[in-house]
């Protein structure tokens, strides 16, 4: 086994190399400066490695050394050829199964890289040279066993995984290691080693058989234990949603005249959310723009009337040019080394120019947030929170406190927004790194932006943008991130759209979006005007909402989430399981029943009928049904519990 620490003195790097004997957990740096060692637990096939970087030298750590990477060689995985399920790294980084022989290309332009990935990771886009976010699994082409590797702890560093599968892969890696996947911790902060010692998250490396989706359901339980997750006890909120109809362009009347048409429909729904548009400037929250003449509060208050929890959109970490915050306090605004602000994110609705971030060490950005959410929660009466573009807390910069990785930074900064808002407020996630927001939220969104269309739009596919919003990206992240609905958090997967008008999407691919939120038992939340939902669509919606009323208090199972780019079933073992052809290809679909099913359970859920070329056998534990192009069934017992 080997390692490579990479550090920096300022603006000079230094490259420090570990070789562990044969049989020993502990070893120097080829420059006497470090030890690492770690501690290796094995049971039933598992290893876990309980890894500590220390300070050995008799001088104490030079000023200003910082630490950048530690890249450790784990065990091979020994797969030459198969399939890989990748996990993104943050809500809307795609996390889907490919083929290892394939290439991991990241967005070709760099906003894009930085506001959907993990900017601390650099893709080589060659074939076979892989990067998976905090776990990753290897699965065979043949019946061999299949290879894990994932974080089983949280510590003040981001973990990412180094897979190579191919000879020219190897070949442009570099020379030092020999293995196959490397496990990266990314620290990016200052140093000085008080204690001397470093422990840093624990690894966990197994090979197992079985289905992958049982023990990566597992995998998240035991995480969620480790890290103390607590599920909040409200129900899985449903909802209504500004933001997939109107965008920006969303006004007082609007909103009034939206809850008034929520109140005639009865559909039964808990929170009216109210999206981007009202501020007055990004990072002017507490100010509107003059289509919102009456205030925030007013429109609480409204909401709350008609016995609805009222709901916010915030990005509570970007700031504009142009916002008083960032004209008042441009030394709490993130800077790079030069002095320059950070790019946080480009969005055209906001502007030609680009968005920058706080530095959410500063005291001025503490007060800030503090002033902002308190008046919120406690003076508006906002019970709800949807707190946006999370990412920009971590990214790279010159902050206040540089003792701090970003990691623990962006940890901090929620823990912060907690405290002030209380317990009882109901907290989701967007746009967050995936493995440090364990423990931290309500509910987190899993998924891109849903768009009122099925496929990426062209400019996305030119720019290699593979998390680029689109129906169809979304819903392969709400199936293979459906285990993490209560285990990890509640599942957000976006905004439901049932109109005709204003959407491409045909009736079909409507249907199997309805079927996957339904089905996983996460947030349902609509983003239509209902004014203009026809009788068909919103009959497809109340049905869309009385299937996740009885999917939600379970967790959910992806069937062929190793084998498949969009898988092709979802089960909830509350006794539903939904299957669709995404394609224009008529397809038999054979499932594995890993799960318990019985034939009992043949009819489609949308039809009240048995499908016609459905066959179930139970003693060979394997479903068959003839899907047609841009088909769905949600096949259950036909009992109405």
């Amino acid at each position: 086994m080997k390692a490579v620490l990479r550090t920096r003195i300022y603006e000079e790097e230094q490259r420090s190399q570990f070789e562990f004997p044969a049989g020993k957990t502990e070893t120097k740096s080829d420059c006497g400066n470090y030890k690492f060692s770690f501690k290796l637990v094995k049971s039933q096939g598992k290893s876990t490695y309980a890894p500590v970087l220390e300070w050995i030298a008799e001088r104490r750590p030079p000023a200003g050394l910082e630490l950048l990477t530690l890249e450790w060689e784990l065990p091979s995985h020994g797969i030459k050829e198969g399939r890989i399920f990748r996990h993104g790294y943050q809500s809307w980084s795609l996390s889907a199964s490919e083929n290892l022989e394939d290439a991991d290309i990241s967005p070709k332009l760099g906003f894009l890289q930085f506001s959907q990935e993990n900017i601390y990771s650099e893709h080589s886009g060659e074939e076979g040279d892989w990067i998976s976010e905090a776990y990753v699994i290897l699965l065979p082409k043949n019946e061999d066993s299949k290879f894990f590797a994932g974080a089983v702890s949280k510590g003040e560093e981001g973990v990412k995984f180094k897979i190579l599968t191919s000879p020219s892969s190897k070949k442009n890696s570099d020379n030092f290691f020999s293995g196959d996947i490397r496990v990266v911790y990314d620290f990016y902060r200052f140093e000085d080693f008080k204690g001397n010692k470093l422990p840093l998250t624990q690894i966990r490396v197994s090979k197992f058989t079985g289905d992958e989706a049982i023990f990566i359901k597992n995998y998240f339980a035991e995480l969620a234990k480790n890290l103390k997750v607590k599920l909040p006890e409200t129900q899985v909120p449903t909802g209504w949603c500004s933001w997939y109809h109107y965008y920006t362009k969303i006004s007082e009347k609007i909103i009034l005249q939206n809850l008034k048409e929520l109140r005639s429909k009865n559909l039964g729904l808990k929170v009216f959310q109210i999206d981007d548009g009202y501020q007055a400037e990004i990072g002017d929250w507490l100010e509107t723009n003059d289509r919102f003449p009456g205030g925030m509060g007013l429109l609480a208050e409204a909401i709350r009337s008609e016995k609805l929890l009222p709901g916010i959109w915030l990005a509570p970490f970007l700031v504009r040019k142009k916002s008083k915050f960032f004209q008042k306090f441009p030394e709490a605004v993130l800077k790079d080394r030069d002095g320059n602000p950070v790019p946080a994110l480009w969005n055209p609705n906001w502007g030609v120019d680009y968005t920058y971030s706080l530095d959410v060490t500063h005291p001025a950005s503490k007060e800030f947030l503090a002033t902002v959410f308190k008046t919120i929660v406690k003076e508006y009466g906002y019970k709800y929170l949807k707190l946006d573009f999370l990412y920009s807390a971590l990214l790279p910069g010159w902050t206040y406190d540089r003792s701090v990785s970003p990691h623990t930074r962006y940890v901090d900064a929620i823990k912060f927004i907690r405290k002030v808002v209380g317990k009882d407020i109901f907290i989701l996630g967007c746009g967050a790194p995936m493995l440090p927001s364990i423990g931290l939220f309500d509910a987190m969104r899993i998924s891109c932006d849903v768009a009122p269309f099925w496929y990426r739009e062209k400019s996305r596919i030119l720019v290699k943008d593979r998390n680029g919003l689109c129906t169809e990206r979304a819903l392969i992240n709400d199936i293979t991130r459906a285990s993490m609905h209560r285990t990890l958090w509640l599942n957000d997967p976006d905004c439901l759209l049932v109109r005709k008008k204003k959407n491409s999407m045909t009736e079909a691919q409507t249907k199997i979006m309805a079927s996957i939120m339904s089905v996983s038992g996460g947030m349902l939340f609509v983003s239509d005007d209902l004014s203009l939902v026809n009788e068909d669509r919103l009959e497809l919606l109340q049905k869309s909402l009385a299937l996740q009323s009885k999917c939600r208090g379970k967790t959910p199972l992806p069937v062929g989430l190793g084998s498949e780019f969009f898988p092709s079933a979802l089960y909830n073992p509350s006794g539903y399981l939904g299957i669709w052809n995404p394609s224009d290809e008529k397809k038999e679909i054979s499932l594995s029943l890993f799960f318990p099913w019985d034939k009992k359970n043949s009819i489609d859920y949308w039809t009240g009928k048995k499908p016609d070329s459905l066959e179930i056998d139970s003693r060979k534990k394997i479903l068959k049904i003839e899907m047609e192009p841009w088909s769905t069934v949600v096949l259950y017992s036909g009992k109405q519990s």
